[in-house]
């Protein structure tokens, strides 16, 4: 089941940045609304595990949100 909830690589944008959650015993990203992988139960990841690239999706996010609201 995992296999068809895998979801693409996307190169130009990371992928927690366009909402993919990573589940650690599938070792897959998907979309999911969930907060708990469909195949096994375990918690998804919504952030990067590296402090530096946990920093780099703060800061993608908040331009991200200055640019909606101008």
């Amino acid at each position: 089941m995992c296999g068809r909830l895998d979801s693409k690589i996307n190169a130009s944008e990371g992928n927690y940045f366009v909402g993919k959650k990573y589940c650690r015993r599938c070792e897959i990203f998907l979309h999911h609304s969930g907060t708990f992988c469909p195949c096994c139960g375990m918690q998804l990841r919504t952030t990067p595990t590296n402090k530096e690239d946990r920093k780099r999706l703060r800061l993608k996010r908040k331009e991200e949100e200055q640019y909606k609201r101008k």
